[in-house]
């Protein structure tokens, strides 16, 4: 699923107030933390925007699809409306093998590591 649509449909579903979802985007947040993807310094500032990405990928999950990166580029990503921290985040998580992609970092397909995938059968 595409990552504009994924951030999108984040928002949406965060808002709604499911507490069976915001039980697993708690645990992807944890967890991306726990492995330095997330910053922990900066949870303040910039907790929403975790919790976005975090959410985006428990809505990956759910559609079993991956993460689809339509672009690396920071100002198309600024120009939609995103943070261009969101593709560090993700590059981060690939490093820790939290997802997985074909290459070194967050580009093209992204689907999730098997730590992700059992973590949040549990939840």
């Amino acid at each position: 699923m595409n990552l504009f649509h994924l951030l999108d449909r984040s928002e949406e579903r965060l808002a709604a107030n499911d507490p069976a979802f915001n039980e697993q985007t708690e645990v992807v947040q944890a967890i991306l933390k726990a492995v330095g993807a997330l910053p922990f310094r900066r949870a303040m500032l910039n907790g929403a925007l975790h919790k976005q990405v975090a959410a985006s990928i428990v809505l990956a999950a759910e559609a079993e699809g991956s993460i689809d990166i339509p672009t690396r580029r920071a100002g198309t990503l600024h120009e939609y409306g995103y943070s261009t921290k969101v593709i560090e985040y993700l590059d981060k998580a690939v490093s820790a093998q939290i997802l997985q992609s074909t290459h070194n970092r967050a580009e093209g397909a992204v689907t999730l590591g098997p730590v992700i995938q059992a973590y949040l059968a549990k939840a």
